[in-house]
């Protein structure tokens, strides 16, 4: 028996990446098998066709083929069924013998033939070839061994002879004239020929949206090809023409893609990623690669993805290209694989890392191990695709290779601490192996991602994550620059929640992804309106609420609703369809409080807090849901929030004109939200030209019932203001359930707002007040001004104070630092002076003499 096959490797002119970091440090699972196949396949064209187009859609090259007339006691000894080879007149029957390679080739090789029994390959397997091409089971097709000692005892077998040298060939012309020639070799051949590995860039076009990228890396694994290097990067027209990009592909590898997100055209990131990828025969398989990726992500459901980023025909050359390496290539693409920033020393302590769950956070995900991109692209399908439960996935931010980890890179990823056991051992299995390192960003993302992390983390090393926003950033900055931080709008669910992505006002600029992981998210704007009938009775506890759940008051108006607010309130901005007749005979029963809130994530956080529309439904979910509280049904559902970070900035423009009562962000200067340093309602004039008088029957709406809600003789109307100090407290808000109190010993709320008088207006109340001590406690800042009507609401204020403080003593601090008239004429020249008009359903009203 012969010793063993011989391999003839081809020289080709495909180049390869000399790069020290071009170098394969994963796993290849490249096998060689063959298989016998018979007269009956390989005598019908079509058969043998499709046996060939199989062959090279599974990523398998021919590496050696025979065409022999074999005897039947060599093809027995070889376990080949007599069957195969259709014994009939003739005593030897000719048989095609091919061997191949690639990827898992025997495996690859048993799926594409089937069963060999055809009615069993017919049920399982139609697409293959003995279902489509076999008549029986008793007249097989092909033989191909199974066992591992049988492929490569077949190899020997069937090439593993060499032609000797100066050996004579004859050759059969079609004239059946044998003609002789003798070739003198200078060498032997080798029976089985493979060539040398090559290297390509393959493109992905920005239509594919980074989501699709593990699917992208395992698939290309599966085909053979060996990952180097990555990067993403923006290509121009003149780099395209450089690149073979025809002008079709030129629109959609060189332009961003704009999509339809939460009712606005947002567009994308135009960024393509590169993938630097090795294998034997690379360029032979690059036309095939651009349909094989195609037909996997059609599989797994992601084409509907990419065709809402593409609207022109959508086909593989549009999402994919492939290009052979070249240094001309490489530097086209920049080159910049491998590169990190610069180590550089950074002072953590000038840093709060602030850790916002309901907000965007960024973490970072490591993927090592030497087969990584085989054995772990399952776990990053689920992180960046999200799960069957309907578990969102993650935001790709950037992503890059590295070959081999640094010391200073894997002490910075072992998930061990310096005086644990594990550190040392960790960092030695870190620097020996490559890893895929990525930035990922989504809401409550250190929550999930644990979630999702395998049983035994950290186990093997093999997926790693950032703990802390500490690590997450410092990990960051030891891999990535900030340009390469890209964002991907459409896996971020709270776009409609969030400011422009992109701020092209001149001298203004977005925050910075470092900013926002050193720093944390703007605060943001929104507007919650109590609707009529669900607030009077509870202004204190809603004040309670509001500060409880981290907002800032930064407005709060008293106001009735007109047709024209109400109607641009609560119906969209497309909606332009007249507010119904019903409702806004609802909107216009009473005084409205309209609140200006701030805080990281503020849209979608009150939204969550209020719950359905419907009170019921909310009621079902929740009993702590601020609908399922203050509202009764769909229509008296209680409150209105902003449904959106635009209709926020919207309402909060139309609701408070003047502006807000807090310090100027960037987003609100963007967005010319004002900021209040006086207040525009304050009148001297009003003061001196106005008094304050008993409404006549005739001033009162029908809505709001048959008079006043006092009407007692010793109605008293007093004016109550809580200073920047008292709003400014932490937890609990002491002064909201003071002033919950206060309505409940009947006091009534007839006007309200939140201003910030300046220096003339605080000295001229403190005038009126209190000389010396009102100066003192009206400092600057915010101020909260109220209009309170009871029985004897002035004169005997100060005994209401003190009948509250004797059951709750701890309120006792709080009413030393209320503002307040202590006589009738200054009550009256202070609401004259802060309010122009008072509730229609007040006893009071502020008219002229």
């Amino acid at each position: 028996m012969i010793p063993g096959f011989y391999w003839q490797t081809l020289e080709t002119e495909d180049q390869k990446c000399q790069s020290a970091e071009a170098t394969i440090s994963q796993v290849c699972h490249t096998e060689t098998s063959l298989v016998l196949i018979g007269r009956a396949l390989f005598l019908n064209p079509l058969a043998m066709h499709h046996t060939l187009e199989l062959m090279w859609r599974s990523s398998l090259d021919v590496c050696g083929i025979r065409f022999l007339y074999p005897p039947q006691e060599l093809l027995t000894n070889f376990a080949v069924s007599k069957s195969v080879m259709h014994e009939g007149e003739h005593s030897h029957q000719p048989v095609l013998i091919m061997a191949f390679r690639g990827p898992h080739a025997n495996s690859v090789w048993q799926e594409i033939t089937g069963p060999s029994d055809p009615q069993l390959a017919r049920r399982t397997d139609p697409a293959s070839i003995n279902a489509l091409h076999c008549h029986g089971q008793d007249q097989p097709l092909l033989y191909s061994p199974r066992l591992a000692s049988l492929v490569h005892l077949g190899l020997c077998l069937w090439f593993g002879g060499r032609i000797a040298k100066n050996s004579l060939s004859t050759i059969q012309d079609s004239g059946d004239r044998g003609v002789s020639c003798s070739h003198l070799l200078n060498s032997s051949p080798a029976s089985l020929c493979a060539t040398v590995k090559a290297d390509i860039f393959l493109l992905v076009s920005p239509v594919v949206g980074p989501h699709c990228y593990s699917y992208i890396l395992s698939a290309c694994a599966n085909t053979g090809f060996s990952l180097l290097g990555l990067q993403r990067v923006q290509i121009s027209r003149k780099q395209a023409q450089s690149l073979g990009l025809t002008a079709k592909q030129v629109a959609a590898f060189c332009h961003a893609p704009t999509v339809l997100l939460a009712g606005e055209q947002v567009e994308l990131s135009s960024h393509c990623l590169v993938l630097l990828m090795r294998r034997e025969s690379a360029v032979k398989h690059c036309s095939r690669l651009p349909i094989g990726l195609m037909n996997e992500l059609a599989a797994q459901g992601l084409i509907g993805s990419i065709r809402s980023r593409f609207t022109d025909v959508l086909g593989p050359h549009v999402c994919f290209h492939t290009v052979p390496y070249s240094k001309n290539h490489h530097s086209i693409l920049g080159g910049l694989m491998w590169t990190v920033p610069k180590c550089s020393h950074m002072v953590l302590s000038k840093h709060t890392y602030p850790s916002c769950p309901n907000a965007e956070q960024v973490v970072v995900l490591t993927l090592t191990g030497q087969n990584m991109v085989e054995k772990e692209m399952d776990f990053l399908h689920k992180v960046l695709k999200g799960d069957a439960a309907g578990q969102e996935g993650f935001e790709l931010l950037a992503l890059k290779w590295v070959p081999k980890l640094s010391q200073q890179q894997a002490q910075e990823l072992s998930p061990f601490e310096i005086g644990e056991k594990e550190w040392q051992n960790s960092v030695q299995s870190l620097t020996s192996t490559p890893a895929l390192v990525m930035a990922l960003r989504r809401v409550r993302t250190f929550i999930t991602l644990r979630r999702l992390l395998p049983q035994n983390y950290p186990g093997n090393l093999h997926v790693l994550m950032s703990p802390t926003p500490e690590t997450a950033f410092r990990q960051t900055c030891l891999f990535f620059s900030e340009a390469e931080l890209v964002p991907d709008h459409t896996s971020r669910p709270l776009l409609k929640f969030l400011p422009p992505h992109h701020i092209d006002t001149p001298g203004l600029r977005s925050q910075s992804l470092y900013s926002y992981m050193t720093v944390g998210p703007e605060p943001l704007l929104t507007l919650a309106l109590f609707k009529p009938g669900a607030w009077r009775h509870r202004f204190g506890k809603i004040l309670t609420i509001i500060k409880q759940n981290g907002y800032t008051l930064v407005g709060l108006r008293v106001l009735l609703l007109d047709s024209s607010v109400a109607n641009a309130l609560i119906h969209p901005p497309e909606q332009q369809d007249p507010i119904e007749e019903l409702e806004l005979k609802y909107l216009s029963s009473g005084p409205s409080l309209a609140l200006g809130l701030l805080r990281v994530n503020a849209v979608k956080r009150l939204l969550e807090l209020m719950g359905p529309e419907d009170p019921v439904e909310a009621r079902t979910i929740d009993q702590t849901l601020w609908r399922a509280q203050y509202g009764s049904d769909s229509l008296h559902n209680g409150i209105y929030g902003s449904p959106s970070y635009r209709k926020a900035v919207e309402d909060i423009k139309l609701v408070f004109p003047e502006g807000v009562c807090c310090s100027e962000t960037s987003v609100m200067r963007h967005e010319k939200v004002s900021c209040l340093h006086s207040d525009p309602e304050a009148s001297l004039d009003r003061e001196q030209l106005h008094i304050l008088r008993t409404a006549d029957k005739d001033m009162f709406s029908p809505g709001f019932g048959q008079g006043p809600l006092v009407s007692s003789v010793l109605c008293q109307t007093t004016c109550l203001l809580i200073p920047s100090k008292l709003l400014q407290q932490n937890q609990p808000p002491l002064y909201s359930e003071l002033l919950q109190r206060l309505l409940r010993t009947g006091c009534h709320l007839m006007a309200g707002r939140l201003c910030t008088p300046d220096e003339k207006q605080r000295q001229h109340i403190s005038e009126i007040l209190r000389p010396s001590v009102g100066e003192a406690l009206l400092s600057e800042g915010p101020c909260l001004i109220i209009a309170l009507q009871a029985d004897n609401a002035v004169t005997c204020f100060n005994i209401i104070l003190e009948s509250i403080c004797r059951e709750r003593p701890d309120l006792k601090g709080v009413t030393m630092k209320l503002l307040y008239p202590n006589s009738i004429s200054k009550a009256v020249k202070l609401l004259c002076y802060l309010f122009d008009d008072l509730c229609l359903d007040s006893h009071h009203r502020v008219t002229p003499p």
